[in-house]
């Protein structure tokens, strides 16, 4: 992966105002190969109240990033779905159901990982089903685990002549692209004219009521930030209609509840001046966040910084966000760190700081302290690290654990 990216300021997606306040600055440090960006503003449109990073690359590196970095293969469990994906799937599947027209309805499902959902929806009965993925490995799993078809391809790249579809669902990918305009108008050409779409969003509204490590959700992969006004605003003005709003919650894992935004739109062919509502509340909610996640980083960097005085050598597990954020703003970089761990084989064999990122398998034999950098996956780490791998090093974990 090219390294060769230049961030560019955004004009609001929504209204196309360029005059916007900052109200958080992101950094990141960055990857030996496959870093997308080392930070963005978190700004506010001061028209129409959207949320979203700016100064950030185009969408053609986006593409290429999620094509060679792709963090949803599950490669470590040839693609199967995880234990929060096997009880998700089929209550979306059954959700999304009475939105589609018929059983023979021609369903597309963009960014769908290994094909989890769509195979749900098979198991319902669809069977005219699609799928979009830029990682080739996605597409393999799915074509292996459910025998469904992925193409191998951006959203951006999507081929017209795929021809129309009757249901379009994206979960978990309008919050992933810099080109909203383009893609909106893409997804418009591939509905059919009474087609509908489907699209599921972190909630921004709700971020401070999802205990996460402190500015998680301004992640390296997520570059807008959507309220349910935000989302109806940005559809409207692509000519879809609002058939349906809702905001959910869901257990991610014992500790992380995630908050989302269920929306699904009509194509509508009416051309006429569109107003947006203006969002007063996404500002204040990403300032609660803002101000609750400092709280939650300032105790963390005390830490941090008794394991860097201690001058100890240590692995650190994890080499995400949440370590490239720590190794940009706090002393985490100043640590006698041998190497970062990581179960993503996108990842591994790349360096971090001029740190090689190994397999998990390669600590068997130390005995070296290993700091647990996640906050969602932590528990499921010191289980791995003393139930699977069977070592005995010493444990250090930035948040509250029940095993250690």
């Amino acid at each position: 992966m090219t390294e060769n990216w230049v961030s560019k300021k955004q004009k609001c997606a929504i209204c196309g105002n360029d005059q916007k306040h900052v109200l958080f600055q992101q950094q990141f440090s960055k990857l030996s190969i496959g870093s997308l960006m080392n930070g963005y503003d978190v700004v506010i449109c001061q028209s129409c109240g959207f949320a979203f990073a700016d100064n950030i690359p185009d969408q053609t590196d986006f593409d290429l990033y999620y094509r060679e970095m792709s963090k949803y293969e599950h490669q470590d469990y040839a693609g199967e779905p995880s234990e929060f994906e096997t009880r998700q799937f089929p209550a979306l599947a059954h959700f999304i159901k009475k939105y589609i027209p018929t059983s023979q309805a021609r369903i597309l499902e963009i960014g769908c990982a290994n094909g989890g959902l769509l195979n749900a929806l098979k198991q319902l009965g669809y069977l005219n089903i699609l799928g979009i993925d830029p990682s080739p490995v996605c597409a393999q799993n799915a074509e292996q685990l459910y025998q469904i078809q992925v193409l191998t391809t951006a959203l951006s790249d999507i081929n017209v002549e795929i021809g129309q579809f009757d249901f379009i669902i994206l979960v978990a990918v309008l919050e992933h692209i810099q080109d909203l305009n383009g893609s909106l108008q893409k997804l418009h050409h591939l509905l059919t004219p009474a087609g509908k779409l489907y699209i599921e969003v972190p909630d921004a509204t709700k971020f401070t009521s999802s205990p996460d490590a402190p500015f998680q959700e301004f992640s390296i992969e997520h570059i807008s930030f959507f309220s349910p006004i935000s989302l109806a605003n940005l559809l409207r003005a692509h000519f879809f209609l609002e058939v349906s709003s809702t905001q959910t919650s869901y257990n991610q894992t014992d500790t992380h509840t995630g908050h989302a935004i269920r929306m699904v739109f009509q194509k509508s062919n009416i051309n006429k001046k569109f107003d947006p509502v203006k969002d007063f509340e996404t500002e204040v909610e990403l300032k609660k966040y803002i101000e609750a996640s400092q709280k939650v980083e300032d105790r963390i960097h005390k830490t941090v910084n008794e394991l860097v005085d201690g001058q100890q050598p240590l692995f650190v597990w994890g080499v995400g966000t949440h370590t490239q954020r720590l190794l940009a703003t706090s002393r985490l970089a100043n640590a006698k760190i041998i190497a970062f761990v990581d179960s993503n084989p996108n990842y591994q064999d790349k360096q971090l700081n001029n740190i090689p990122i190994i397999h998990p398998k390669k600590l068997v034999g130390t005995s070296e302290p290993i700091l647990v950098s996640s906050r969602i996956f932590q528990s499921e780490i010191v289980y791995q690290i003393r139930f699977e791998l069977k070592l005995q090093s010493n444990i250090f974990t930035l948040y509250e654990d029940k095993i250690k």
